[in-house]
């Protein structure tokens, strides 16, 4: 390893013995996004978001903020959350069921997308005219090869769903970017707008479960 590479790695681990200083608190959402940026530690970037941004929700490897922009900022909270930033915000990946990416960090430490309004079971049926626990076993039988579940049984109803437009688009979806379709088949996954279920979380690829969530669930 070369001098330059571990002076970083030192200056790095110096970092997160002490803690970053945080930027100035700011109001304007460029400012927030530029200087979460700056930071080098996920600690200080939570530190420096929770200060600036609205708290949500968290997971194991993001945490969702809203802004004063009234978008959403996801906020990596390890190196799962860099990578399902990274596959979330792929601009091959776009639908008119995809919530779009306004921007993201150069290093993929945030992205920002539109704030949706959740949406129900009973709306989603509304909708689509889809029961969505018919949809969500359609969705998990018909992207198996993805999940790598292909002793999956072909689901009740499941002739009914495939000729729906939103199960076809997002199998289309699911096996070009090889989404896991656990995530696909949660109500919570999802938001409405225009009158119509929009996913609202696309970030766990097979790649990214093979190398964050397959290894350590073994």
């Amino acid at each position: 390893m070369d001098s330059n590479k571990l002076l970083k790695m030192a200056e790095y681990f110096y970092a997160l013995a002490v803690g970053e200083k945080l930027p100035a608190d700011a109001k304007d959402l460029k400012t927030i996004l530029k200087n979460l940026e700056t930071l080098e530690n996920y600690n200080s970037r939570k530190k420096y978001a929770e200060k600036n941004l609205k708290h949500l929700s968290s997971g194991s490897s993001r945490i969702v903020y809203s802004s004063p922009d009234d978008t959403i900022i996801k906020l990596a909270k390890n190196d799962k959350g860099i990578a399902q930033n990274k596959a979330e915000c792929n601009p091959k990946m776009k639908s008119k069921y995809l919530n779009k990416i306004i921007s993201h960090a150069k290093n993929y430490s945030w992205m920002e997308t539109h704030f949706l309004d959740k949406i129900t079971v009973k709306e989603f049926e509304e909708m689509t005219g889809l029961n969505f626990d018919d949809f969500g076993s359609a969705i998990r039988y018909g992207l198996k090869n993805v999940s790598g579940n292909t002793d999956k049984e072909k689901p009740e109803n499941f002739d009914k769903v495939e000729k729906s437009g939103i199960y076809k688009e997002m199998k289309k979806i699911g096996n070009q970017f090889k989404l896991m379709p656990g995530d696909l088949a949660r109500i919570s996954s999802w938001g409405t707008k225009d009158g119509k279920p929009v996913l609202i979380d696309a970030g766990l690829t097979k790649d990214v479960f093979a190398e964050f969530y397959e290894s350590s669930s073994s």
